[in-house]
């Protein structure tokens, strides 16, 4: 059976479970790398890495232009025309990212002439890894990410050893970047050699339509500026901190953010790749479509609200065992922000279903509104009062563009959304009973603390999964 016979639930299940396969290997090796990277650098040092990742981010969307995210919720796809875009236009704005890098590093407080030379090599890499986004949105939007897990994987040790060896003998945070930009380079070379070869009806085509061109363009920079917004408030934490902290402050706030978030990066970011055009594919079915919303986020709430008590609870075990000594000062953002996840569920895929039912303008001002709330907030509380950078971690309890979102999605689905906000708030109600024992430990019992949230964490996951496990095994039974 070759992939375009197998129905649209097999392919979903398998891209997500290659989606899924190839974000463990890459947090892992990822996690291992900067575990051992911490452990040699301290958070002033390694605070320029954490302010450009997030910078970089911004710009590769900008580098897209939306065409990526655009092509998968259309009928015909020219993924030549897009390589064309990305080898002309990206590579012209990878050059003015590298000319302007003198500007740019103005937006890192603690910037010096390292900085610039930092921007200037991330510019290679900015227009590299565009190259391979032809082949990956071609194995996303055809739900064959099977195809992309060499690659994955390649990638990913490419840059753990890259990384750790030139840190280990000096080279500082310079490791770091050059295991990006190698790691890069092998990625889009593995990556465009999966997509031409095979069955010859898996094999990307490559033709090129000079006249669909402008088209294409114009209709995705809504998507592109969807985007744009969207990676801003996800990574506004770093880039706000770095504009008005020193270093060591924003490398433990990045510190912080990396634990509080791992596992939706682990979770969601995979889960999420499948979920987008798979959505897209039961757009005539919205009973379905809503369904397969609904139990990636309940998937994923099942894992997060264990996670958000046990880092609250165990905030100074974490640092200490993701950074060690010097990193302990992270702590504090912490233990705050554990909850902050709380009161964003529906935004896990809310994001993804509001775009596959082309509700763009909506998403926008969810964007906006939550840019508008969280950047204000956060950059009163940390200019204006004592909290520094923890004026982030209480302004996260304050997205007030959910509102547009959730509006959305009842006005698609009103009776589902309202079971599904039921499901939430049960959950939420079981997470509090399963780690009530925690709150009556004494502060100082970090051992006990520990264990006894470790425990409680599992009671909630089996307490979960006989809710909801039916859920999930129905849609993997869909054909």
């Amino acid at each position: 059976m070759t992939d375009l016979q197998k129905p649209t639930s097999l392919r979903v299940i398998q891209s997500a479970s290659a989606a899924t396969l190839s974000q463990v290997w890459r947090l892992a090796l990822t996690f291992l790398s900067m575990w051992l990277i911490r452990r040699m650098m301290g958070p002033e040092e390694l605070a320029v890495w954490q302010w450009a990742e997030p910078l970089f981010i911004l710009l590769s969307i900008t580098r897209d232009l939306g065409i990526n995210g655009h092509l998968v919720r259309i009928e015909r796809r020219r993924y030549g025309n897009f390589l064309l875009i990305v080898a002309v236009w990206g590579g012209l704005f990878a050059a003015g990212v590298a000319l302007t890098a003198p500007w740019l590093a103005q937006l890192f407080k603690g910037h010096d002439a390292q900085t610039v030379e930092i921007i200037r090599v991330l510019a290679v890499f900015l227009w590299v890894q565009g190259l391979g986004l032809i082949p990956m949105t071609f194995f996303e939007a055809e739900h064959r990410l099977t195809r992309a897990i060499p690659a994955e994987l390649t990638r990913n040790a490419v840059f753990a050893v890259t990384a750790v060896y030139l840190v280990w003998v000096g080279h500082g945070v310079w490791g770091v970047v050059f295991g990006h930009l190698l790691g890069s380079i092998v990625f889009t070379t593995v990556l465009w050699l999966s997509s031409r070869t095979g069955e010859p009806d898996g094999r990307m085509a490559v033709h090129i339509k000079v006249a669909e061109i402008p088209g294409l363009i114009k209709d995705s920079l809504p998507l592109a500026a969807l985007s744009l917004l969207e990676q801003a408030v996800l990574n506004l934490d770093i880039l706000l901190l770095g504009l008005v902290l020193d270093p060591e402050q924003v490398g433990e706030a990045g510190l912080s953010i990396y634990a509080l978030f791992f596992f939706s990066r682990l979770i969601a970011d995979s889960i999420g790749r499948a979920v987008y055009p798979a959505i897209f594919a039961y757009r005539h079915q919205p009973e379905r479509a809503f369904g397969l919303y609904r139990v990636a986020t309940l998937f994923l709430m099942c894992c997060f609200v264990p996670m958000a008590f046990f880092l609250h609870h165990n905030a100074e075990v974490v640092a200490y065992f993701l950074g060690g000594t010097e990193w302990t000062g992270a702590a504090s953002y912490i233990a705050i922000a554990a909850f902050v996840p709380f009161v964003r569920p529906l935004t896990m895929f809310g994001r993804e279903y509001l775009l596959a039912a082309h509700r763009d303008r909506l998403l926008i001002a969810y964007t906006v509104t939550n840019l508008v709330s969280l950047g204000g907030l956060g950059y009163v509380l940390i200019k204006f009062t004592e909290l520094n950078e923890l004026g982030m971690a209480v302004a996260g309890y304050f997205p007030l563009g959910t509102l547009f979102l959730a509006w959305g999605l009842w006005q698609l689905a009103p009776k589902p959304f309202l079971l599904l906000i039921r499901e939430m708030l049960s959950l939420y109600l079981l997470g509090l009973v399963s780690f009530a024992a925690v709150w009556l430990i004494p502060s100082g019992s970090s051992a006990t603390i520990f264990v006894t949230s470790a425990v409680a964490g599992l009671v909630f996951l089996v307490l979960a999964y006989r809710r909801h496990g039916q859920d999930l095994r129905s849609f993997l039974q869909w054909t």
